[in-house]
């Protein structure tokens, strides 16, 4: 019998984020769910994120693991991370990273990734509040490799996203409460990790990086992509990179 698959989503999403993928994955015969985490679903104010950070998020994740005979996990972006601390404290038959924000000690912040997030980090008091992206900064940080014709349309899919829950994924080990922390030992399913070299706001050096921290090669595959960036499921190309996903699904 397959594993059910329970798919992430990330900062600024929600769960539509999987609809590109979602028909691929059920046709090879894999149930799914798509859930939104909280705080992120349709109509939600963006005052519904107030207080919301890492381990109120992996706690509802938890929760939809629990109702699943050893599922697999795949997560994007924020929801690599969330994925990875669930993983840790369950029994899961997979754990699939796109784009996946690392956790701590790794330091996930690069050059490259400042241009889009300045303005937010900027802010001393963005720990209380909500963050929404402008177009600039979601086609800067986003969608730099999703066709110019298809921006308009995702950006208008995003959503808000806790001030709490940006400061602890993108502050590695800055983050003193640790609530970026992965007990990596406790990680003993296969794991896959896709990066873009086109990335960002998770460049693929952070993932290499992650996949080094998990012991290489024999613990993690670590696999990066020329032609993406950090939204490859919405990008030219994405349904090789689900085809990747279910290949590697079904020599579990």
């Amino acid at each position: 019998m397959k594993p059910h698959l329970i798919l992430v989503h990330g900062m600024w999403s929600q769960g539509n984020i999987w609809d590109d993928w979602l028909p691929a994955l059920r046709a090879a015969g894999f149930e799914a769910t798509a859930p939104d985490l909280p705080g992120h679903g349709p109509g939600q104010p963006d005052s519904a994120l107030a207080g919301l950070g890492l381990a109120e998020y992996g706690e509802a994740v938890l929760a939809e693991v629990r109702r699943h005979p050893r599922p697999v996990l795949i997560g994007h972006s924020m929801g690599g991370l969330i994925s990875q601390q669930v993983a840790a404290r369950a029994e899961l038959a997979g754990l699939v990273l796109i784009s996946s924000a690392v956790p701590s000690p790794l330091f996930p912040l690069r050059l490259v990734t400042l241009p889009g997030t300045l303005r937010a980090f900027s802010d001393p008091l963005l720990w209380r509040k909500s963050l929404r992206l402008t177009p600039w900064e979601a086609n800067y940080l986003l969608f730099n490799r999703v066709p110019e014709a298809d921006r308009a349309d995702r950006y208008a899919r995003l959503v808000a996203e806790s001030g709490r829950a940006a400061y602890q994924v993108a502050f590695g080990p800055l983050n003193l409460a640790g609530s970026n922390r992965v007990d990596k030992a406790a990680v003993t399913c296969p794991i896959l990790s896709l990066a873009g070299s086109h990335d960002r706001i998770v460049p693929a050096a952070a993932g290499r990086r992650m996949a080094a921290w998990y012991g290489g090669a024999a613990r993690l595959d670590h696999r990066e992509y020329p032609e993406h960036a950090h939204m490859m499921m919405q990008e030219p190309d994405g349904d090789a990179r689900v085809a990747d996903i279910i290949d590697w699904l079904e020599a579990l």
